[in-house]
């Protein structure tokens, strides 16, 4: 059965096609509630011991109910008026008084408006046989409409003196008759017309063989439940009544709601019919004692089917949500691996292209420094002999001048101060691309001459002291930390505005540590790391290249002490 949902308040739309289609399928779902009803009232009369005036199973009502849960509010008078005919028609042709079945109508309708509207306002949502809180409620609601509904009825049947029953014998059969109805019937109907046909044609043939196997331990247990019955074997009793217990728990666990309402319906039929026939093991007794058996039994054996099957599909969704999060968190954490990867593939590159970089740094050091030996030599051995000669030369020409050409040997002496200059220069020049004397007598001659010479040029006292006496240190560390000396000095001439200045040389360990402090006014370390001019990135990489380290020391007014320290096997 398809979700009946009627708008008949819409029948006004400006499209005749809409208009005929709306009309169309509300008078389908008024044939289907109303054919649905007669059925279930036909069935219900099959069901009935000939002494009871109730059926010991009703599902008109349970029709009634189901139609009202799958359709809106606004609709349930529709329904109700649809069933209307059907109920008069059946009642009518099983002779019963007009009176007592109009009576039987408001009674009916009163029990699915009240099971409808506790469950719609308890749930407020689509009521789901899937869900244990709604199968809490749909029970609440099945055991309150027919319970109170089932005054109403048994007041009916009094006051139309219809069989002989009292008041409280026909409101015990028509309450125990209706919720076993209502929990056979409305699960089974609301949960099938939900099904797709799309979640049937993806089902494995052994889900197949299984269903199959299902129906006929069904159909099995059925036949059992009343052959030993009929052959007076009174011992098989207990066994008979247990006997269908396992297939229905079958049903629950493997096929959910959908399969636990079924196998349900079908053991309740025969456990009804069976005692009807007398047989089986609730035929044992007065048909009234009779039904209240079967009707308690079923209805207990209900609640918990019901509930498992709920259980068990909160489970698998569970489960199939967990699994769900466990795919999302691995492909998360795959992905998480690819970026790692990837950042450390990156890494290494950068780490490949620093190494690189450095390497061509230190070959760029390398050869700047040869450059610097090249061109100083070029200027110390070439043209600073030749300008020498040249010195000679005018000497010779001024011996050679007439005594009283005054004014030609006061160019000559001019001539001969400028060249004498300029081989001053060359030679100072030729010092500071490449200081000879730090590769022929060692790093602290070379720099005992340097801060000689600095002091002279700078006219700012420096005090120079080394612990390493003679020890003779590698060519690459002593030209690294002159370079670095040279430059500290340089920043202090600069910057610093110092009067006095210190350059000390020690070893610590296999360290060899330089050190230039200055009384100057000092500068912010944090502010000159961010603008760093090519002079301090130049004597870190210089020291960086050796594993060496460079640390600066200033605060305003209070000087700076730059310490470098390279290990002596560098």
């Amino acid at each position: 059965m398809s979700e009946l949902v009627v708008d008949t308040g819409d029948l006004g739309h400006p499209s005749l096609v809409s208009q005929r289609t709306r009309i169309l399928r509300s008078a389908a779902i008024a044939l289907l509630v109303g054919l649905s009803y007669y059925i279930g009232a036909k069935i219900g009369f099959a069901l009935t011991f000939k002494s009871e005036p109730v059926s010991t199973l009703w599902p008109p009502n349970s029709i009634l109910f189901a139609a009202l849960l799958m359709s809106r509010p606004r609709t349930w008078g529709f329904l109700l008026l649809a069933a209307f005919p059907a109920h008069l028609l059946v009642q009518l042709n099983a002779d019963i008084p007009l009176t007592m079945t109009l009576c039987w109508y408001v009674s009916n309708c009163s029990e699915a408006l009240i099971g409808a509207s506790v469950l719609c306002y308890l749930t407020q949502c689509e009521v789901r046989f899937d869900n244990t809180r709604h199968v809490s409620l749909f029970i609440v609601a099945a055991l309150l409409g027919p319970f109170l509904s089932s005054f109403l009825d048994a007041g009916f049947v009094m006051v139309n003196h219809f069989g002989n029953s009292t008041y409280w014998a026909v409101f015990r059969v028509r309450f125990f008759s209706n919720v076993l109805a209502s929990l056979t019937l409305v699960p089974l109907i609301v949960t099938w017309s939900r099904a797709e046909l799309s979640s049937f044609r993806g089902l494995s043939w052994k889900r197949y063989l299984e269903t199959w196997l299902l129906i006929t331990a069904l159909l099995i247990v059925g036949l059992l439940s009343f052959s030993f019955r009929a052959a007076g074997q009174d011992d098989t009793r207990p066994a008979l009544l247990y006997l269908p217990l396992p297939v229905l728990l079958w049903a629950a666990i493997r096929f959910g709601p959908k399969g636990s309402t079924i196998a349900l319906l079908v053991v309740s039929l025969f456990e009804i019919w069976g005692a009807l026939h007398g047989l089986g093991p609730f035929a044992t007794q007065t048909p009234a004692m009779n039904a209240l058996s079967i009707q308690l039994f079923l209805i207990l054996a209900s609640f918990p089917l019901l509930f498992l099957a709920a259980l068990i599909k909160e489970r698998e969704r569970a489960q199939q949500i967990a699994s769900q999060k466990q795919e999302t968190l691995v492909l998360a954490l795959d992905a998480t691996q690819r970026a790692s990867r990837a950042l450390s593939e990156s890494e290494e590159q950068l780490r490949r292209s620093r190494n690189q970089i450095r390497k061509l740094l230190g070959r760029l050091i390398d050869v700047q420094e040869a450059e610097r030996r090249r061109i100083s030599r070029e200027l110390h051995d070439d043209l600073n002999q030749k300008i020498a000669t040249l010195c000679v030369r005018i000497s010779r020409v001024k011996r050679k001048l007439p005594m009283q050409d005054s004014d030609l040997v006061v160019e000559l002496d001019e001539l001969r101060a400028t060249a004498n200059d300029l081989t001053d220069e060359v030679r100072r020049l030729s010092h500071q691309l490449h200081p000879a004397v730090l590769e022929h007598l060692g790093l602290v001659t070379a720099l005992e001459s340097y801060v000689e010479s600095f002091t002279d040029e700078e006219q700012i006292d420096v005090r120079m002291t080394s612990e390493l006496g003679d020890e003779r240190v590698p060519f690459q560390t002593s030209i690294c930390l002159y370079r670095v000396a040279v430059e500290a000095l340089r920043n202090v001439s600069r910057h610093s505005e110092a009067q006095s200045a210190a350059v000390s040389l020690k070893k610590i360990g296999n360290m060899l540590e330089l050190r230039v402090s200055d009384s100057g006014k000092g500068f912010n370390v944090e502010t000159f790391r961010h603008g760093a001019g090519l002079g301090l990135v130049s004597i870190e990489e210089r020291l960086r290249l050796l594993q060496g380290s460079c640390d600066i020391r200033s605060m305003p007014q209070r000087g700076t002490t730059l310490v470098a320290r390279v290990p002596l096997d560098g």
